[in-house]
């Protein structure tokens, strides 16, 4: 029977297999997977970290163009809020992004207020849900107040009479023409904080893909505890954990300057100089991280990698060289 690396619990035979990358990220082959994290620990990071990442994360955002299923930016997102990104009148205000099964995407305005003092100024946009009387006091008599959102003329109306309830002032000027160009499309702006969910997230992400390289018994030991205790218990600061590498992971992107997959890259060093064990990751190659494992590694010094492409569903596992003397980064190949 096998212990749990983040509880230690025991994990039964027929505990589910714990996936190194979430299956919400895409389902790949060979199925690289753990057997060593109970049911229990398999179903708190289900919920209480893989579910709330793909509404706060840009990575969650991402998945949308790869056919995957979900909402992005909804009422009580935390993290990232998609904003239209162009048109006067519009520019600014949340929308949520849609995915359904059959790969249809929409984009909804939700039911919101803006206002602006000048027409020099950006609009600030509240949730229909969220304007207060103060909000509305911060601007003077003859601003600019916008309502979107409402699903037919009755919702309109409804919006109109919730304005005048702190805005007492708001004259009804007519209808806005949306901002939508001529391919039926419109801009969005979407922003990407590593709130302490998303960071916490990551870094179980990184821990299993430790444990799929280095082993349960290494995993389970006592130079990990700080990594465990961060990503089962919410326990100990987020500072220094989850770090923009600020460059590629694979060094064929570092040296042509040119991005080679749209995949999700895994790659863990161990650096016994140091004393650090650190595992980068990038999902969809996008922003890539750096997440130091533990920092009293006292192993050999050793590289993997593996790469995760969402058109083929394929794992393949990176070639790693270790730059000599002799070593021409010209002959690197993919």
């Amino acid at each position: 029977m096998n212990t749990c690396i983040y509880c230690r619990a025991d994990v039964p035979e027929d505990a589910p297999p714990e996936h190194i990358i979430p299956q919400s990220f895409g389902v790949f082959k060979p199925d690289l997977t753990l057997d060593c994290v109970c049911k229990g620990c398999n179903h708190y990071f289900g919920s209480k970290l893989e579910w709330p990442m793909l509404n706060q994360s840009i990575e969650g955002a991402l998945r949308l163009q790869f056919d995957l299923k979900g909402v992005v930016g909804g009422v009580g997102t935390k993290g990232v809020q998609p904003t239209v990104a162009e048109g006067d009148d519009w520019k600014g205000a949340r929308v949520e992004i849609r995915k359904d099964r059959n790969g249809k995407e929409r984009t909804i305005l939700l039911k919101q207020f803006g206002a602006r003092r000048a027409k020099s100024d950006d609009f600030e946009w509240v949730l229909a849900h969220e304007i207060t009387v103060e909000w509305a006091q911060r601007f003077p008599k003859g601003s600019e107040f916008r309502i979107i959102g409402g699903k037919d003329e009755a919702e309109n109306d409804q919006l109109v009479e919730k304005l005048k309830t702190v805005c007492p002032t708001f004259i009804y000027g007519g209808k806005m023409e949306p901002p939508i160009g001529e391919n039926g499309k419109v801009m969005l702006h979407i922003e990407h904080p590593v709130n302490r969910t998303v960071a916490r997230c990551l870094s179980k992400i990184a821990f299993n893909y430790m444990a799929f390289i280095c082993g349960e018994t290494f995993a389970i030991s006592r130079e990990n505890n700080d990594t465990r205790e961060f990503v089962r218990n919410d326990l100990g600061s987020e500072f220094g954990r989850v770090i923009d590498r600020k460059k590629p992971i694979i060094a064929q992107e570092i040296i042509t300057g040119q991005r080679g997959t749209d995949g999700h890259i895994l790659a863990i060093e161990g650096r016994p100089a140091d004393r650090t064990l650190e595992v980068s990751i990038t999902l969809f190659n996008s922003i890539h991280y750096r997440i130091p494992i533990t920092r009293e590694y006292i192993g050999h010094g050793f590289a993997r990698g593996h790469v995760f492409n969402p058109h083929t569903k394929k794992v393949e596992e990176l070639s790693v060289k270790y730059a000599g003397r002799d070593f021409n980064p010209s002959k690197l190949t993919w």
